[in-house]
């Protein structure tokens, strides 16, 4: 059986009432049961600058890296810039090998608090960089942000913070990635 990765920040992590939970984690192994063996390393709070220190984890015998970083890089409160976001994910790119890359969550935007760290053009931003370091790898891009954007009701996606996803977000963001996972696995 073929073994995937995720490989990213605490929106892989399923991050729920300050703790990790494996909620992202077996939603995709039930949705890729028949396909592959999936193994989480996600970091929360990561940035692509500890996904760059985290790439000694993966391990070598793996088939497709689900590269999930960004959110944390364009807040910010973390002071990543764009051209360091670029650098970092593509030396993440250079290394894992065969891999999917996933675009930024749309923040909850009625969430005054998370917001203050965001704004639609800096998401664009970091989201259109990790579409070009994807393309430049030969490696599917998967965009949540617009899908995200056009959610009814999108509060219900997220948890109270305003960043991390609900069952029915998580639901949606897994949904978003299973078909690609499964086009590059056949």
């Amino acid at each position: 059986m073929k073994k995937i990765i995720l490989f990213g920040d605490s929106i892989f992590n399923g991050f729920r009432n300050g703790q990790d939970t494996n909620l992202v984690t077996n939603l995709f192994q039930t949705k890729l049961k028949n396909y592959a063996q999936v193994e989480n390393i996600s970091k929360s709070g990561a940035t692509t600058v500890e996904g760059v220190d985290f790439l000694k984890q993966i391990p070598v015998n793996t088939d497709l890296v689900v590269v999930e970083y960004g959110n944390n890089d364009a807040a910010t409160a973390w002071g990543i810039s764009p051209e360091n976001y670029e650098q970092n994910l593509t030396k993440i790119l250079d290394t894992v090998g065969k891999s999917i890359v996933i675009g930024l969550c749309y923040p909850d935007p009625t969430n005054n608090e998370i917001n203050q760290f965001y704004g639609d053009k800096r998401l664009d931003l970091y989201n259109n960089i990790a579409q070009k370091a994807a393309k430049r790898h030969n490696a599917p891009f998967v965009d949540i942000l617009s899908p995200m954007r056009q959610l009814k009701h999108i509060s219900t996606y997220y948890q109270a913070d305003g960043q991390h996803l609900t069952d029915k977000g998580n639901e949606f963001l897994v949904n978003q990635i299973v078909p690609i996972i499964k086009k590059e696995l056949d």
